[in-house]
């Protein structure tokens, strides 16, 4: 799940009041800490922010955390390497929890959740989510986050860069190179040939990427870049369980995006310890693990369908709800203005002047970028479509801010990692090094290594182009990143997937939830796992949305199946459609408050709450 890399830090500190005065706050007033992320280098355990590293023998000892005070932290050893564990090889897991708000008597213990990525921070996004799922979850679960390794302040870190700033400027860099329809257009316009540019640009790309590869080798953790795999965080899950004291329930889990390829192997190493296992926004677990190649193709199933999503709830808006449209406007009118721009852009590129955050040009790779980030959520859509609009009128700054930089902290490189509240080494920026180094070290080395020539990757990269309009972004984003990668995994999960391949019974059914038009893990992909697993291993429920993972495109109705699953252990018919709730695209001013005002009870809560998570998601 690549998103973007900048967003605020936390606030540094939070006063306690009641606990359910407190709840509703943070789930009503979250902007504060909405786009809040903060990542990690290196090694420190407890330090003077009184966090206590934990093992799993004497159990998680909870601290409240320094700088969200509604949340508590903890840190937790475990071995680095599972298949040679070392007393003086560990890691030190960065957990954070949301306690539970219900009476005693009605809580079930803890719930695991990752956000995806591969590399997404636990313990940042548990900020962001924890209420909405507090209050999904009506108080009964212990909401527990952690950052997997290589992850912000799990240690020890990659080391392949002395600061994310440097690994973030790194990949910033080639992202700057632009799209290949910008090189093969302008290469036409000049009279040269298309095919020259393009594979020269792709080499350039493959320079970048071997140049990432080339500092891990050079600088980095050796022991750590081999042990990063889904399997070990597999166990590390485990372990956090076995720590929790909650093993003979066994997991309870919500897990989205490349977070269900994690609860994927968990539940086939450890099937006797699937209790509640949600995986939202599938991940295919078979071609992630077997052929990455085959893995980005099939991410791009839907990515059109999204798009048309767009484009069509634009037009229906009107230039009342859509800044894009205009009274007689139609969805292919939209795109052909959206592509008129594009084309433009390659030649004449908008000067930005400093807005306060980015400044620079806005050309028409940016526009693929816009596009490929504002898909994951519809609650993003009409910032979207403002900034094309103003594009279209000359004023490219919305589109830069849109793609940019987002804080003003978050530009400032930092003079020392440990300079936080923290004690442990953090930065404000997420690097591509820990997610390619998990995504890599999962795959088939054999297939990775199959498309070794810019011009191999560059005939990929144009399959997936003619399939999505985001296609050779997701190119680069997926399997583009593995090609030059050199590490032995220490385990690595790759199957059996199936029942006819030897994959067991579960303890309980894991439910797969999957949205109709999702932009990286499509509906086909959940379709895909839940066969895989059997009838007695597993149940799908479909929302009938637009969005990458559920939170995206809220529903009532998949809000009250979960309830059921996570409460009772009530799977929902195979196949069962919850359609996502209306009024949520391009919503004209008051809208939301109107869907708001026709609920009651509960379900107005439920859908207050889901409406700031899906702004936040």
């Amino acid at each position: 799940m690549e998103k973007g890399f900048i967003s605020p830090q936390p606030a540094q500190h939070a006063t306690r009041s009641r606990y359910r005065q407190r709840l509703l706050t943070v789930a009503l007033g979250l902007c504060t800490f909405i786009g809040y992320r903060v990542w990690s280098d290196s090694w420190m355990h407890c330090g003077h922010s009184g966090i206590k590293t934990s093992t799993v023998a004497s159990g998680i000892a909870w601290s409240t955390c320094p700088d969200v005070t509604e949340f508590d932290c903890a840190y937790l050893s475990v071995p680095l390497d599972y298949t040679n564990p070392l007393p003086n090889e560990t890691v030190s897991l960065a957990l954070r929890r949301l306690p539970a708000t219900a009476p005693i008597k009605e809580r079930l213990g803890s719930l695991l959740t990752n956000p995806g990525g591969p590399g997404g921070s636990g313990t940042n996004s548990v900020v962001r989510s924890g209420p909405a799922m507090n209050i999904i979850l009506k108080g009964r679960y212990d909401i527990v986050s952690w950052d997997p390794r290589a992850v912000n302040m799990t240690t020890p870190s990659l080391d392949c860069f002395p600061t994310d700033w440097d690994e973030y400027i790194q990949d910033l860099k080639r992202s700057q190179l632009g799209m290949p329809h910008e090189v093969r257009r302008a290469a036409s316009l000049g009279g040269g040939s298309a095919e020259d540019a393009e594979l020269y640009y792709f080499e350039r790309v493959d320079s970048y990427s071997r140049s990432v590869w080339e500092s891990c080798k050079k600088n980095g953790n050796e022991k750590m870049l081999s042990a990063v795999t889904s399997a070990f965080t597999a166990r590390d899950m485990k372990s956090i369980l076995e720590a929790l004291g909650e093993e003979d329930r066994g997991m309870v889990y919500w897990g989205f995006s490349y977070g269900t390829m994690l609860g994927a192997t968990f539940t086939a190493m450890f099937p006797e310890l699937a209790h509640r296992i949600l995986l939202d926004g599938v991940s295919n677990a078979v071609s992630f693990t077997t052929d990455i190649y085959k893995h980005g193709w099939i991410g791009t199933e839907d990515t059109n369908k999204v798009w048309q999503g767009f484009l069509t709830a634009c037009a229906e808006a009107g230039p009342d709800g859509c800044a894009l449209a205009h009274p007689q406007s139609t969805a292919k009118e939209i795109e052909g203005r959206i592509d008129a721009l594009a084309d433009k852009l390659i030649t004449s590129p908008l000067p930005v002047p400093f807005t306060g955050l980015n400044s620079g040009i806005v050309a028409a790779s940016d526009i693929t970028a816009a596009i490929f980030s504002s898909m994951y959520k519809p609650a993003i859509w009409p910032k979207l479509a403002k900034a094309l609009a103003a594009a279209e009128k000359g004023d490219g700054a919305p589109l830069a801010d849109l793609n940019g930089f987002s804080d003003i902290a978050a530009m400032t490189r930092p003079t020392s990692m440990l300079d936080n509240i923290f004690n442990r080494h953090m930065g404000t920026l997420g690097g591509v090094v820990p997610s390619a180094a998990i995504t890599c070290s999962d795959t088939d080395p054999s297939t990775m290594l199959s498309k070794p020539d810019a011009e191999d990757f560059m005939d990929y990269s144009r399959e997936l182009e003619k399939r999505s309009v985001t296609g050779a972004r997701w190119a680069q984003a997926i399997p583009g990143k593995c090609r030059f990668w050199n590490v032995t995994a220490r385990e690595a999960y790759r199957g059996p997937w199936t029942v006819e391949d030897g994959f067991k019974k579960t303890k309980h059914p894991v439910l797969f939830l999957g949205n109709t038009a999702d932009p990286v893990t499509p509906l086909i992909s959940a379709r895909t796992m839940s066969k895989n697993f059997g009838n007695e291993s597993a149940s799908l429920l479909i929302q009938d949305g637009f969005g990458h993972c559920s939170p995206a495109h809220p529903s009532l109705c998949t809000a009250h199946a979960l309830q059921d699953f996570f409460f009772e252990g009530k799977l929902p018919e195979y196949g069962t459609v919850c359609k996502s709730d209306p009024g949520q695209l391009f919503p004209v001013e008051g809208a939301k408050e109107a869907l708001l005002e026709s609920l009651s009870g509960e379900d107005k809560e439920l859908m207050r709450a889901m409406q700031m998570w899906a702004e936040s998601f």
